[in-house]
């Protein structure tokens, strides 16, 4: 096996251990996410959601595409980076 074999196997690993990595963080904030009260379901049709951070409410686009959100769209993005940079 060559280095750019070695290479390629390497960063077929790292990728692997990323993508599981994602999907299990994203799995705990799915469990975790949700408010209290807030039925399992995620946010119901026409149901109005306060952003935890900003108190504003949270877009009926957000909520559809992820209904268990809890902050909107600017603060998540906000939170991803502070993760992402310390």
């Amino acid at each position: 096996m060559d280095e750019i074999d070695h290479a390629q196997q390497h960063e077929a690993m790292h990728r692997e251990i990323a993508l599981r990595e994602h999907f299990r963080r994203r799995e705990n904030y799915l469990e975790r996410g949700r408010p209290p009260g807030l039925h399992p379901k995620g946010a119901g049709p026409g149901e109005r959601r306060i952003c935890r951070d900003c108190g504003e409410e949270i877009q009926p686009a957000r909520l559809a595409a992820m209904p268990f959100a809890v902050r909107c769209i600017e603060c998540q993005g906000i939170k991803e980076r502070r993760e992402r940079h310390g």
